[in-house]
């Protein structure tokens, strides 16, 4: 996704000179054949940079001096395209946030087509693409993946979406358009580093009339099974023109593309001679210069220069035996020669191809996934603030502890988006998840598995809603994290609302989980988005980093500790807040990696008492871990998958104390959600630790994890923390374990101090002071508490947050 200062800059110089004018495009439909939007992708997984592909289908050449490209602002020269200069008929350009030299690169893009780089208008999940010449909107598409009302469209993530067919082209109907695919009718490829598309190429586009004589060649037969002669994987050509045609020049690729394509040198006929040339109405076969794999693949030809001859994929077993799919044809072969390709029993390179011997796969979509996994996004490392990572305190090694594609719901096809998790803390055999797109699931063990509880109408999970408000269509809760507080009820935060993915709604709800029936309404939602103005409105990316966690943080342990009322500077006092229940909420706020600490008023209102800096510089789920007497905070592939715990310093602030690596078994994925089971469940001296995936992705296509989000491993019981909390008498400033003083912690050991890289007293001096100086910010209840907040100092906290919303936006380019 994207990150844009542009239009907010727009506006608020607009909002300085007291006026703001918008030039409206003109819409011109019987002009939108000229130019044609043909193919996009708004986030590459592997390669540099997201692009859009445009086509002259008109019969004449377009000069594009005063042309231009926006995204959903749908301003006319926002982005001026004439340095593409004039496209011929049927010829196709690019606009990429790339640089042209290293796009080309990466897709084996001639220098012949136009390139357009270093596009700084990039492109969102939800979002659109227009064109305009002069004030003329030419063509636009309107895309959403998430969407589920008039504007939909496929995921162009590491992978191209392209028109279904002609019919499409100018609709403006993203839910027509399909993903690119290795062979298809575009002639997809590889891009060096993996993602799929074809830049450049357009089969839409006006083409020359002309027929080459090499176009009578197409791929007619392909085995992968590795025994056949003349040896290994093999391919055949089948010419059906009139001319014999040279291909000792010609290029092979499998599913790599061009840029692993290996030379044909030379073709054996009929009668095993080797030849440079396939003879008219015959057949040339040769050994495969790239391995073909028996679990599916692809076989491209080129001309030298790189244009396709033909292309075709399989599936599993369709061009060789496949154990994955238990099924296994000897070849591929066009029936009848120059047809449809289809598996046969017996292979017949150098002669007309064995269609009666036609075979059908039992399993033709292979291990094709009724959900969609995503690869996972924004992979970074952690920054110098965050405490170095220890290694993992328990088992190196997790097991995948769910069923295949197991969290598919109405609104959620795709199967993804487990995010939050919690254990049930009276009834450790209880596990709940919740889906950020309005889901929670009861869940409980069948062996080692995961599965939804049958019982009370959770058998498919529960849709969840606001208070007062049940039409999923005008409101969807993008709902995070969740946690369970000391009335049993079950709290979720929401960002967003999703059916306004561009506005944000950083609030908690409450639910009460005994409810019946297959929807649950909150009893109560206190809504903090005020709180946050660094998140503004209008911006589909700043909406998405808001409350990815919450933790039910009880009184008595933050009393035991001497944790200190940052809104009153004084020691906290659970009395001070009559409404609030017996304890206080910490959302894990995304954007810049901090807990902010509320109290949750029965009356609808509350009020900040304290945050927490994770030094992680983002967050996406928080607990409370009873048993450590520690709050864990989890950063996803962001920071490497990192947990940090933190207690209450010597100063009575909450911070950091030591961080722990993800186990070694755990994907590297976006790990949204961390639970740990309670004490009682300790057996051996280790309880079950459990995460989720929130791109179900695994290792990828054909791992086991692939289609799964939960893993379990174990943590020690025991993790020798150090002592914590306010000493009787800290004068002196020591975090209490000094042995002069007394240990306010029940938990003894050796300190991790050393390992984290930090000393604890100097890391509680400095972080206090920045940590107060975050509790000060926005909260309208802290004025009445003695805090002001200067003006300079508003615009500080609104200058870090934005700053972190660009960093993050960067690297995670979804969520």
């Amino acid at each position: 996704m994207r990150t844009s200062f542009r239009a907010a800059s727009a506006l608020a110089a607009a909002t300085v000179a007291g006026s703001l004018t918008i030039a409206l495009p003109t819409s011109a439909h019987a002009a939108a054949a000229d130019i044609s939007i043909t193919e996009w992708m708004y986030n590459p997984v592997s390669s540099s940079g997201e692009f859009i592909e445009i086509t002259n289908r008109s019969g004449a050449p377009l000069d594009l001096a005063d042309w231009s490209f926006d995204d959903d602002s749908a301003v006319a020269g926002t982005v001026s395209i004439a340095e593409l200069g004039t496209l011929s008929p049927g010829e196709s350009a690019i606009i990429t946030e790339s640089d042209a030299a290293t796009f080309r690169a990466e897709w084996n893009v001639s220098d012949e087509v136009k390139v357009l780089g270093d596009n700084g208008t990039n492109l969102g999940r939800a979002d659109a693409i227009n064109i305009f010449n002069g004030t003329t909107l030419i063509d636009t598409l309107e895309y959403d993946d998430q969407g589920s009302g008039s504007i939909q469209g496929p995921r162009t993530q590491g992978v191209s979406g392209v028109p279904s067919d002609e019919s499409v082209l100018g609709a403006n109907n993203a839910a027509l358009w399909v993903l690119s695919a290795l062979g298809d009718a575009e002639g997809s490829w590889a891009s060096t580093a993996g993602d799929i598309g074809s830049p450049g190429v357009s089969r839409f586009g006006v083409q020359d009339d002309t027929v080459e004589p090499w176009q009578d060649v197409v791929i007619n037969e392909v085995s992968s099974d590795n025994d056949v002669a003349p040896d290994g994987d093999v391919i055949e050509l089948y010419n059906s023109g009139t001319e014999d045609i040279a291909v000792d020049l010609w290029l092979q690729s499998d599913s790599g593309g061009l840029a692993d394509a290996k030379p044909i040198n030379g073709v054996h006929l009929a009668d095993d001679t080797l030849s440079l040339y396939i003879p008219a109405g015959e057949y040339g076969y040769f050994s495969s210069g790239k391995g073909l794999s028996s679990d599916g693949d692809s076989v491209t030809i080129y001309l030298p220069d790189g244009t396709v001859v033909d292309t075709m994929s399989y599936g599993a077993g369709e061009a060789g035996y496949d154990e994955s799919n238990d099924f296994g044809a000897g070849s591929i072969a066009r029936c009848p020669d120059g047809g449809e390709f289809t598996p046969v029993a017996d292979k017949s390179f150098g002669s007309a191809n064995a269609c009666d011997t036609a075979l059908t796969n039992p399993n033709p979509d292979g291990d094709e996934l009724v959900c969609a996994p995503e690869g996972p996004e924004g992979t970074g490392e952690l920054p110098e603030s965050a405490l170095a990572p220890a290694v993992w305190p328990g088992s190196a090694d997790v097991l995948v502890t769910d069923n295949e594609c197991a969290w598919m719901t109405t609104t959620g096809p795709e199967g993804r988006d487990i995010s939050g998790l919690v254990f049930d803390p009276d009834n450790p055999a209880v596990l709940y998840a919740v889906k950020n797109k309005s889901w929670l699931f009861r869940l409980i063990k069948d062996g080692d598995i995961w599965v939804p509880d049958t019982s009370n109408d959770w058998e498919s999970g529960k849709q969840l809603f606001a208070p007062d408000n049940t039409d999923p269509q005008m409101v969807e809760p993008d709902t995070e994290g969740l946690t369970v507080g000391s009335d049993g009820a079950l709290y979720v935060t929401t960002e967003r609302d999703n059916e306004a993915n561009d506005i944000p709604l950083n609030s908690i709800l409450r639910f009460d989980p005994a409810q019946s029936g297959t929807a649950l309404i909150a009893t109560h939602q206190w809504d903090m988005t005020e709180d946050f103005p660094e998140l503004r409105a209008s911006n589909k990316d700043e909406a998405n980093l808001g409350f990815e966690g919450v933790a039910f943080v009880p009184d008595s342990y933050l009393t035991t500790y001497g944790f200190v009322d940052q809104s009153s500077d004084e020691p906290y006092d659970p009395a001070d807040y009559p409404l609030h229940g017996d304890g206080l909420f910490f959302g894990a706020l995304e954007n810049d990696g901090v807990l902010y600490a509320y109290a949750l008023n029965s009356d609808g209102s509350f009020h900040r008492v304290s945050v927490a800096d994770t030094g992680m510089g983002h967050v996406m789920d928080v607990q409370y871990d009873a048993a450590t007497e520690r709050i864990w905070a989890l950063c996803d592939n962001t920071c490497g998958v990192v947990s940090t715990l933190l207690k209450v310093g010597a100063s009575g602030a909450i911070l950091p104390e030591v961080a722990y690596s993800k186990p070694a078994g755990l994907p590297n994925n976006n790990v949204e959600g961390f639970a740990l089971a309670p004490a009682a469940t300790c057996d051996g001296g280790a309880r079950e630790a459990v995460w989720s995936d929130d791109g179900i992705y695994g290792g990828g296509p054909g791992s086991d994890a692939y289609g799964h989000a939960l893993y379990s491993g174990t943590i020690d019981c025991d993790l020798e923390l150090s002592g914590q909390g306010v000493a009787d008498d800290n004068a002196d400033g020591t975090d209490g374990t000094d042995p002069d003083q007394p240990i306010v912690s029940e938990q003894t050991g050796d300190s991790n101090d050393d390992v984290a890289g930090t000393d604890p007293a100097t890391a509680e001096d400095s972080d206090d002071t920045e940590i107060r100086a975050l509790a000060s910010r926005t909260d309208p209840n802290l004025a009445a508490t003695g805090f002001e907040v200067g003006p300079f100092a508003w615009a500080a906290a609104l200058l870090l947050g934005l700053g972190s919303i660009c960093l993050l936006a960067v690297r995670r380019r979804n969520a």
